[in-house]
């Protein structure tokens, strides 16, 4: 198991080819949420809020957690 099989280069290359197409129809989606909230007349304060609850639970699983202890303080 030392090599990736050839539908594993295909799937890798595949990914890399399409991702800035994942990140536009993302930025598209957010847009079209975003700009429906405003045209429903909502407060602009609350369309930017509305703009990070988005980001947030668009994007919340690549958030990094980190253990205890792997902080630069935190050396014993």
């Amino acid at each position: 198991m030392d090599r990736l099989p050839n539908w594993g280069w295909l799937v890798v290359a595949v990914a890399v080819l399409l991702s800035p197409v994942f990140a536009f129809l993302s930025a598209i989606w957010v847009e079209v949420l975003v700009c429906s909230i405003k045209e429903g007349g909502v407060p602009a304060l609350f369309v930017v809020a509305a703009a990070c609850v988005i980001g947030r639970l668009a994007y919340r699983k690549f958030a990094v957690r980190y253990r205890e202890g792997h902080l630069a303080g935190d050396h014993a």
